[in-house]
């Protein structure tokens, strides 16, 4: 168990030194920020997708169909735990939350309730289960459900109303790829003709030396870890952050409560009572462990969310992650064996 703490904290620290390059090259203006638009459009419809489609055809995790159907709705039934939690919070008085507007209140629950379910966990799946394609297999079902709750649980309740324009997002390039590479893994598991007709396609594609899927893959997470980066320096303005010190207080305390204590304790419980496969339950420990996502932030800009809100959400749980997340890792993967 302290090996794992040890390599889970070791593992995270890396992981945020990536995410500080890239706050002191944004203030010391050495990355424009013109480019973060371009560098998201990358990451999401070109870096990412080719990381899913080669994880998700190199795996035979499907050949159990509950690491195919499952997932998803665990991945969903996360951050709709958490959101609504977050919510009964907010029915708490202000002087006691410091969330003061209604607003606030739905930005701090959108935020405390969903976790950072990609960039981060990824690396740490691949660190302690290194090789195992079953698990990364088993990640992105996850993901999917995950993703499908950041445009539906997260939006809705951040606008504090349904807005059928938030559907269409569910139509992005992770989310297509995922439904793409699943059916042409089981294509290829199990029909030996698409089999002999996908194999040569794939080994020139997933190649490990110049495959181009495998090549640009291999950019997903650096290049997402230095955006996050750059979305975090943006809100780092150190009059702003003392004017709402009071606020930032209390908010961070519920932040970190809801998403680095209750939430690891619900999933982790979960994760070793359900009856699932060793992948699911690994992944799920994983998922606990994470803080807040951050890219609610910038979201928070378009639906009608107050972004001082979510930064103080996001990023108060995300640094203490650092010390609790390799803690609620160790622990899980002891407790489920």
């Amino acid at each position: 168990m302290f090996q794992i703490f040890g390599i889970a904290l070791s593992a995270i620290i890396s992981l945020f030194c990536v995410i500080l390059a890239a706050v002191v090259l944004r203030r010391c203006a050495r990355v424009p920020i013109e480019t973060d638009s371009g560098l998201v459009r990358l990451t999401i419809d070109l870096f990412f997708p080719c990381l899913i489609f080669k994880r998700c055809i190199q795996t035979d995790a499907f050949a159990d169909l509950q690491n195919l159907w499952l997932p998803p709705l665990i991945g969903f039934a996360m951050t709709a735990a958490a959101t609504l939690i977050a919510l009964a919070v907010c029915r708490l008085p202000a002087r006691c939350t410091g969330l003061q507007t209604a607003k606030q209140r739905r930005t701090f629950a959108a935020c405390a309730g969903l976790l950072n379910y990609g960039f981060l966990p990824i690396p740490l799946v691949d660190t302690f289960f290194p090789g195992d394609t079953r698990m990364s297999g088993t990640f992105f079902p996850m993901f999917l459900g995950a993703e499908v709750s950041l445009w539906t649980c997260t939006i809705f309740t951040m606008m504090g109303r349904f807005d059928s324009a938030s559907w269409k997002h569910l139509i992005n390039a992770p989310i297509l790829t995922i439904l793409a590479a699943v059916p042409l893994n089981l294509l290829g598991h199990y029909s030996a003709d698409c089999r002999a007709v996908l194999t040569p396609v794939f080994d020139f594609l997933l190649n490990d030396r110049f495959g181009p899927v495998t090549v640009i893959s291999k950019g997903a997470i650096p290049v997402a870890l230095l955006m996050i980066g750059l979305t975090i320096s943006e809100h780092l303005r150190g009059n702003s952050v003392r004017q709402r010190l009071g606020s930032l207080v209390k908010i961070s305390m519920w932040s970190c409560a809801i998403r680095l204590v209750v939430m690891p304790v619900l999933i982790i419980g979960v994760a070793v009572l359900l009856p699932c496969t060793t992948e699911i339950k690994r992944v799920m420990i994983i998922y606990a462990a994470m803080a807040s996502a951050v890219l609610p932030i910038a979201l928070s800009k378009i639906y009608d969310g107050s972004p001082e809100t979510a930064f103080d959400t996001s990023i108060s749980n995300t640094l203490v992650s650092v010390f609790t997340s390799p803690l609620w890792i160790a622990a899980g993967l002891h407790w489920i064996g």
